[in-house]
């Protein structure tokens, strides 16, 4: 053995007596598994080689009520991977920031970004967001110098949304939306229920717009359901195997005129604000679906409502609006073939863990100056 690696064993020996994780060896075998499994990608460079890297004097965590009570261990799990490192608790929700003072020296933060954290934490040098659109940061001015990495969510919610969308197509081409009505009034109405068009997928073309870790899951179902599919990502035409074709973004309009069904699985971006309009909703098939799980503002609602009435779209399902929440007396409300669920496409009896299991490695990876999850490229702002 060298001197040099010598050199090294004693001082990792004498970090991790001390309960100094700098020196991990990485995730546990569960963890790995679980990365692999979810296709979590990790970033090019590892941290510890990023401008002012340092192990953190100390780390503010949000952690809700809720989170607590379904895992009353879950701190002592985190500080498995922290050692001495402090820990300071915020509960600190969705739109929320931790207290001034807190902000104030704060140099890594476990939580929900917002633009009140980027601007009152001019120390901050690693933010993880809990959730997967960071548009409300990314999108700042504030935020393009750089000065602290941004790391998601993204892919913990995935399999919940993938269903989610999954759930809606065979709920519009079925019929079961009228069907659910008049079970409701208690009308068997045989007639007017086959007055809606039901269609079978097998051999129809769906189209997922963002072939990240959300549309690749929802690709993945819909080809195992006998769909053919296709989709456009941005950064490459690279796909797994079972989606047919991946063009790029300038081909969305193009490929969408040959899809019977739509999915909007795309992150809010400069680019991609109000992409889905009147131009593109006039490209598309006649009788074709339309499914939205990325952000609201990507779709021009006026646009998206003139489809629906005018007979363009066969029908919709949103889970994202614009404007969110959907008030009172939206046209939207009304529209027989529209399915509309509140932003909860995420939720599943699984997406707590998948979440924390992402926070916590990526909470070691950090203090040991590994190659992070998840970054975000605050150009590109996904």
């Amino acid at each position: 053995m060298s001197v040099k690696n010598r050199s090294l064993r004693i001082i990792c020996a004498y970090l991790l007596i001390h309960s100094l994780p700098l020196c991990a060896a990485g995730p546990d075998a569960a963890t790995a598994a679980f990365l692999l499994e979810m296709n979590i990608e990790e970033d090019a460079v590892a941290v510890r080689d990023r401008p002012g890297w340092k192990p953190p004097a100390r780390i503010v965590i949000s952690v809700a009520p809720d989170d607590l009570a379904a895992r009353p261990d879950l701190l002592d799990w985190i500080r498995e991977v922290t050692g001495e490192i402090p820990l300071v608790t915020s509960n600190a929700g969705f739109g929320q920031a931790p207290e001034e003072s807190i902000m104030r020296d704060m140099e890594v933060y476990l939580g929900y970004c917002t633009p009140a954290i980027v601007r009152g934490a001019p120390k901050l040098r690693w933010l993880q967001h809990y959730g997967v659109g960071v548009e409300g940061c990314a999108m700042l001015p504030e935020s393009q110098d750089g000065h602290f990495i941004l790391t998601n969510n993204q892919h913990y919610s995935a399999p919940p949304i993938a269903e989610h969308v999954i759930a809606m197509m065979m709920m519009l081409t079925r019929g079961l939306g009228g069907s659910h009505a008049a079970q409701l009034q208690e009308d068997w109405g045989r007639a007017a229920a086959s007055a809606t068009p039901m269609i079978e997928v097998k051999d129809k073309t769906m189209l997922v717009a963002g072939l990240g870790g959300i549309g690749t899951e929802v690709a993945r179902r819909a080809h195992g359901l006998g769909m053919h599919v296709i989709a456009t990502r941005n950064s490459s035409r690279e796909g797994p195997d079972f989606v047919e074709y991946v063009g790029l973004a300038d081909e969305l309009q193009t490929l969408a005129a040959r899809a019977d069904v739509i999915v909007n699985a795309l992150p809010l971006t400069r680019e991609t604000t109000g992409l889905f309009d009147r131009e593109f909703f006039a490209a598309l098939k006649p009788g074709s679906y339309f499914i939205s799980v990325g952000r609201g503002r990507s779709t021009v609602t006026d646009d998206l409502v003139a489809a629906l009435k005018d007979g363009k779209l066969a029908g919709a399902g949103l889970d994202v609006t614009d404007p969110e929440p959907l008030p009172k007396g939206h046209p939207l409300w009304q529209i027989p073939n529209v399915i509309i669920t509140p932003h909860n496409s995420s939720t599943s009896d699984r997406a707590q863990e998948r979440r924390w299991i992402v926070i916590r490695e990526n909470l070691r990876r950090y203090i040991a100056g590994e190659k992070m999850l998840n970054v975000v490229d605050i150009k590109k702002g996904y």
